[in-house]
């Protein structure tokens, strides 16, 4: 959601959101620390996909930030782990993409990879700080609805079948 949808009387909260950030750039992995800390938010740090996925299987973060251009496995390498999981097992997670490469092609790729926004280095603070409570927003509220689908889904499903 562009920024400028985001009601202006609405506080930017992240308060005990779980942000995992994946970077191999350490000054930028503290600047993020940072302004995530600064946000009450919880943040886990990672240099690579690896890392990344462990941390997603243990520690369940709400939203993942992860540079696309990483050493030896690229942010596409991690968006589509994430993806896959949610097809076998469910759930959404939010990723954005940061990145000081930024084209159209690359931004049109991240889209269609998985990625929910593209933000080029250098950013404003509260440009990410605003995209990720938008972000986090929805999906807990997709997240509340997801029950409720189901049930249609069940209900419908035995309603069919007589």
């Amino acid at each position: 959601m562009p920024l400028e949808q985001i009601p202006q009387n609405q506080p930017l909260s992240l308060n005990g959101l779980r942000v995992l950030v994946v970077d191999n750039n350490d000054d930028c992995l503290r600047l993020l620390t940072i302004i995530f800390e600064d946000y009450f938010a919880k943040t886990k740090t990672v240099t690579s996909v690896d890392n990344a996925i462990q941390v997603i299987e243990e520690w369940k973060p709400d939203i993942v930030i992860s540079e696309i251009r990483l050493p030896k496995k690229d942010g596409y390498s991690l968006i589509r782990f994430i993806r896959n999981n949610e097809a076998k097992e469910g759930g959404f997670l939010p990723v954005v993409a940061i990145t000081s490469y930024i084209d159209p092609e690359l931004f049109n790729t991240a889209r269609d990879a998985g990625f929910q926004e593209i933000i080029q280095k250098p950013f404003e603070p509260d440009e990410l700080v605003a995209v990720v409570t938008q972000l986090t927003r929805s999906t807990k509220q997709k997240s509340k609805n997801l029950p409720l689908v189901q049930n249609f889904i069940n209900s419908w499903r035995i309603d069919s079948s007589s």
